[in-house]
């Protein structure tokens, strides 16, 4: 019963992950484009780096469990380095890179950050549900 519940924390951990990483990426990119396209969308609340910090509050903890509970089971290393590296990219990108590299340039490494993250839960997903490991397949 113990196994079945870890699955399911580390499987909703996973998806929780590679959704507001993704949706962070979808932000940095769909922000210029409204802004162009004339929209008031990029000066409301979506457009502020308060946002990119209250999804950081969303993915630092998913990325714990999924990767804790994951990493544990299947001792993939790839996945704690490609997980870490996404997560403080985005931490950096958020704190401190607007002010170094400019708008274009955090939005740049957020974007790829982001991307790096996704790989890494992917890898942890696809890990856990192989032949070899006691993980459920599906999501």
């Amino acid at each position: 019963m113990e196994k079945t519940r870890s699955r399911g924390i580390r499987s909703f951990a996973d998806g929780v992950g590679i959704m507001g990483s993704a949706l962070c990426a979808l932000h940095c990119l769909a922000a210029p484009v409204f802004l162009v396209a004339g929209t008031a969308l990029p000066a409301s609340f979506l457009a502020d780096e308060a946002f990119h910090r209250m999804l950081l509050w969303v993915i630092l903890p998913a990325a714990a469990v999924a990767f804790g509970l994951g990493c544990w089971r299947h001792k993939d290393r790839w996945v704690f380095l490609l997980g870490v590296l996404g997560f403080l990219g985005l931490a950096i990108s958020a704190a401190i890179l607007h002010d170094l590299v400019g708008e274009t340039g955090e939005r740049f490494a957020t974007v790829a950050s982001a991307g790096v993250l996704i790989a890494a839960h992917v890898r942890n997903f696809r890990l856990c549900n192989a032949e070899d490991c006691d993980h459920e397949v599906g999501l």
